[in-house]
């Protein structure tokens, strides 16, 4: 049943139904573009900080500069149909070879297991309309990158299924990524979808994760797959940033990135049923670029996506212009290095910010933002945090929440920062907000000075109850 603003939509539109939905609850780009379109700088000191999109910019120059050396128009590979829409020759072989010795592949991986599209969001939704049917489930552990809800619900009408941890052996954040626990919330998540009616077909997993920004084990690994041979499920691991590892000095021992691809997982599992997913936009710094494989050995996939792949061509000199940096070897790992010295520049400025600030962060060591817990300032003397046995329920009154969550983003863009409230996450536990650190240097310390701006108005205007912790102030020591 559509609302009502879905009907006044359908009639002064003339739209489809879904089309409409969509209008009204689904264009997130719409009302993002006025943010967007006003990045600060130094020399735009009125321009908008944006601290919530997953974007990296430290090596933007760079790979500009790469980008324009490499423009080359063939005419019979670039102005033509070429090889189709499946993905240029060069940028497969390109792909495979990378996935083979960076991903560490224990079976050899060729072209023919790679499939390309204009990013991972185009890669998702293919794999979700090729699996899936109408109003079929898709779990993927809490939190979550909200994206995957669009990619699976907009075209291909599956929908995500959550799988919660509010259980017995939970404790704290670092058992998201334990085997065990990871196995009974599995099980208690499908067990909850098939008593609803809903039929699941994969397990969707980010790795390292986004937003916690940590590496999966490979034990909980191989207990995934294990899990999904169990069940007849698809294993889909998003391993988009596998190459934004850094050292972190407060996790000396933290779990490495390990790709599905290096593991054993024959005596497991099909290898049809396991797929790799990879992109340009974040190891590479090239969100606009639109460039993502998928790397499968299930030819019924491959097909199917092939299918409805004229709606998601990416051009062949885009697609030859990232395969000349995969296939420069020196180039590539001295841009990766680079990037990795920069990134740890940039997490220790922001690590330190939040220490000064008193503000409550989960330790990570991969991807490009931080997990900080804001509790303590959209609480309420009515809203404390509940004493019952389950650690990630911390209050009854979710709404309230929510809703003062959403307060603080909108007082931060009155301040001229755009920070991401945890709740379109997924989370079970509320209170957190994603942050980018991976902005330039000069842009992250202004967001950060904004930031410290709104949270002194907060608790100012006395529209937060400290619950533990040093009690932010003016006087903060902040950068």
């Amino acid at each position: 049943m559509g609302s009502t603003q879905d009907e006044v939509a359908i009639d002064h539109y003339l739209l489809s139904q879904r089309a409409a939905h969509n209008f009204v609850h689904g264009d997130v780009w719409g009302p993002r573009e006025q943010s967007m379109g006003n990045p600060w700088s130094p020399t735009n000191p009125t321009g908008s900080v944006n601290l919530r999109l997953a974007e990296n910019s430290l090596m933007h120059e760079e790979i500009g500069q790469r980008i324009k050396s490499q423009v080359n128009v063939l005419p019979m590979e670039h102005l033509t149909y070429s090889t189709g829409p499946r993905g240029s020759r060069r940028l497969r072989r390109a792909a495979a070879c990378f996935l083979n010795e960076t991903f560490h592949a224990r079976q050899p991986i060729t072209a023919d297991n790679i499939f390309v599209t204009p990013g991972l969001a185009s890669a998702i939704d293919a794999m979700a309309w090729s699996i899936c049917n109408d109003g079929d489930g898709i779990l993927i552990p809490r939190p979550f990158y909200n994206g995957f809800q669009v990619d699976i619900l907009n075209r291909s009408n599956a929908q995500v299924v959550p799988v919660s941890y509010g259980i017995e052996g939970y404790s704290s954040m670092d058992d998201l990524f334990r085997p065990d626990v990871n196995r009974k919330a599995l099980q208690a998540a499908l067990n909850t979808a098939h008593d609803s009616g809903i039929i699941v077909r994969a397990l969707l997993v980010s790795n390292p994760h986004n937003p916690l920004g940590r590496c999966y084990p490979p034990e909980t690994i191989k207990e995934f797959v294990s899990f999904c041979a169990a069940n007849s499920l698809h294993y889909i691991s998003d391993e988009i940033y596998a190459h934004s590892v850094f050292r972190n000095p407060a996790l000396p021992n933290a779990m490495p990135f390990v790709s599905g691809l290096s593991l054993d997982l024959d005596d497991l599992i099909n290898p049809g049923q396991v797929h790799v997913l990879y992109g340009a936009s974040k190891d590479f710094c090239a969100n606009g670029l639109r460039l993502g494989f998928l790397c499968t050995r299930n030819r019924g996939i491959i097909g199917a996506m092939s299918s409805i792949s004229m709606f998601s061509w990416s051009p062949h000199v885009l697609q030859d212009i990232w395969a000349g940096m995969l296939e420069d070897k020196p180039w590539m790992e001295d841009f990766l290095a680079r990037k990795r010295e920069l990134t740890e520049k940039n997490h220790a400025i922001a690590a330190s910010f939040f220490h000064g600030c008193g503000i409550p962060y989960y330790e990570m060591k991969a991807g490009l933002f931080f997990w900080i817990n804001l509790r303590r300032f959209i609480s309420t003397t009515t809203t404390r945090p509940s004493e019952n046995k389950n650690p990630m329920s911390i209050t009854s009154d979710t709404d309230g929440y929510k809703a003062r969550e959403l307060r603080i983003c909108e007082i931060c863009m009155e301040h001229g920062v755009l920070i991401a409230p945890g709740q379109v996450y997924g989370p079970e536990e509320l209170g957190w907000f994603r942050v980018t650190f991976t902005v330039g240097t000069e842009a992250l310390q202004e967001g950060l000075k904004r930031l410290k701006d709104t949270l002194v108005q907060v608790e100012k205007g006395g529209q937060a109850l400290v619950m533990t912790g040093p009690r932010f102030t003016s006087g903060s020591k902040c950068i």
